[in-house]
């Protein structure tokens, strides 16, 4: 039987929305869409590289917090308000999932409700299962 754990961020977001960060079933583990704020709740990243960058270092400590790797992540939807800029997105998504390589959907959307917010991302992460020993007849 597949036990629901909820991961809290303690986001005032996730009372008055009524979401947790994090879902665990099982193996997997499904992140909410995170965005790029810093340790003050502050979004002082101005660009889209810079951004992606701070919401992937976010992910990171959400799944490492529910004891997963990044190296879990077998998919991620980024979500960009500036689609002219989706370049340097990718070459940051790129710098930390090349070898990872999960399924990807980039998405251009509308404004978020918090306008210094251009970037979000959000992921799906499956604990990986030890390879199966075989035994030698």
């Amino acid at each position: 039987m597949n036990v629901r754990q909820l991961h809290s961020s303690n986001s005032k977001w996730e009372t008055i929305f009524g979401f947790s960060r994090a879902i665990e079933v099982g193996d997997t583990l499904y992140v909410s869409k995170t965005g790029p704020l810093d340790a003050n709740g502050e979004i002082t990243a101005t660009d889209v590289a810079e951004q992606t960058r701070v919401v992937i270092e976010n992910i990171s400590r959400v799944i490492e917090k529910a004891n997963f790797k990044l190296e879990d992540i077998i998919q991620s939807r980024l979500y960009l308000t500036e689609i002219d800029n989706w370049q340097e997105a990718a070459t940051i998504h790129g710098q930390y999932f090349h070898a990872i390589r999960p399924a990807f959907t980039l998405l251009h959307v509308l404004p978020f409700p918090e306008r210094k917010m251009i970037v979000a991302m959000e992921v799906v992460a499956r604990r990986q299962q030890p390879a199966a020993v075989s035994e030698s007849p």
